[in-house]
């Protein structure tokens, strides 16, 4: 049965439609009914008490807010070997102020449970730009954690257990930078109707494009929703990115003149025509390569199973499943004799008869045995290398 893709779970409108209709302009309600299946395989109520109680959670992992404000976190001190650590959440600390009306963030979500992990990594992958993920507790009883506020990032808020209230308004700063945030009560004008004021209940989800006023309330009953957050890559960092390339240009490196501060305006005009000119000679090839340089970290790379990887290696068969990991980014060349695989902090040097198959194991899932121009000795020698270099999973 073929899995619903990321982006298929959060919008009940294709993927095309959604870039034109709704990413960075428009929000978009989901009801559960029109999406394959609920969040709660993403992180459960039960996920969240193992979290909470059964781990050495830390800060700035998790935090409390009530209306609108932080609260003083619950924390606990204990001994791991000879050192004490007191940032460890403190449950029952954390359960007096969860029954006195505050909301839990679990921050980065992303980052410590591996089925939100997958899951953000698969929605980068669809969007092309990076995620992350926080999830949000609240008690029952018309409790509001955060004042109005708009994200400088788009979210997708999937509602995971229990009913909460969203009310958004257009947005004061469209398309707000990540040095542009705002919040408080004045963001909304005295008066004004909500775009938006809609009870998610559970499998429900909303579409915010950053810039959009919104806050949220619960209502009679808890509510577990996770926020995925989706940091865009804007033409502005595009532009900021091709500027980088104008150190190669010897104008650029040229000192201001000496003269007086007040005098310097008269410098600009030729300045701009002169950038401008530079701007337009820009070979598009360059600026692409810099721009991919930071598209390339918006997909992580999919964690290295230590025990699993290790055992794959001695146990690896012509017939072992073998397939790239998601998100590692490798440059492959030929050089002198050999294929150089560039990956993050190192490069692989290998023979150069090795090309085919080494391009063959990074396209998509394979075994030792379909591996092309190689015997079979030689394909498990290539195979276990590339496993211990952090190249391949088992799978």
């Amino acid at each position: 049965m073929t899995q619903p893709s990321a982006l298929s779970r959060c919008a009940a409108v294709d993927a095309a439609t959604f870039a034109t209709e709704h990413w960075s302009r428009t929000p978009l309600l989901s009801r559960a009914k029109e999406l394959p299946q609920p969040f709660d395989d993403l992180l459960s109520t039960q996920d969240v008490d193992e979290l909470v109680t059964d781990r050495a959670l830390r800060t700035p992992f998790f935090r409390t807010v009530r209306d609108g404000g932080g609260l003083p976190l619950p924390t606990r001190t204990v001994t791991a070997g000879s050192r004490r650590i007191g940032d460890l959440v403190d449950p029952a600390a954390l359960a007096a102020q969860y029954a006195d009306g505050a909301t839990l963030v679990l921050q980065s979500v992303h980052r410590m449970h591996p089925p939100v992990a997958r899951f953000c990594r698969s929605l980068a992958a669809e969007l092309g730009h990076p995620t992350q993920c926080n999830a949000y507790l609240t008690p029952g009883g018309q409790h509001q954690g955060f004042d109005f506020h708009h994200d400088t990032h788009d979210v997708f808020v999937l509602q995971v257990s229990g009913r909460k209230r969203w009310i958004v308004h257009e947005p004061v700063l469209r398309l707000p930078l990540p040095d542009q945030p705002q919040s408080g009560a004045h963001l909304v004008p005295d008066g004004a109707e909500p775009l938006v004021d809609v009870e998610l209940e559970a499998g429900d989800a909303l579409y915010l494009p950053r810039g959009y006023v919104h806050a949220a309330l619960t209502t009679d009953v808890d509510s577990v929703h996770l926020t995925v957050g989706v940091l865009a890559t804007t033409w502005y960092d595009v532009l900021r990115d091709a500027v980088t390339l104008a150190a190669g240009a010897e104008q650029f490196r040229s000192a201001l003149p000496v003269a007086p501060r007040s005098s310097l305006a008269d410098s600009l005009p030729d300045f701009l025509r002169q950038a401008a000119a530079w701007l337009e000679s820009l070979p598009t090839s360059s600026v692409a390569e810099v721009v991919d340089r930071r598209l390339a970290r918006s997909v992580p790379a999919e964690p290295l199973s230590l025990l699993a990887s290790a055992a794959a290696v001695r146990s690896l068969g012509p017939a072992s499943a073998l397939r790239p990991r998601a998100g590692l980014e490798v440059g492959v060349r030929v050089d002198s004799g050999s294929i150089v695989l560039a990956l993050p902090g190192k490069s692989v040097a290998l023979p150069a008869f090795t090309e085919p198959a080494v391009r063959h194991l990074l396209a998509g899932p394979t075994t030792p045995a379909e591996l092309p121009g190689l015997d079979e000795e030689s394909a498990l020698v290539l195979a276990r290398r590339l496993l211990r270099e952090g190249l391949l999973l088992p799978g």
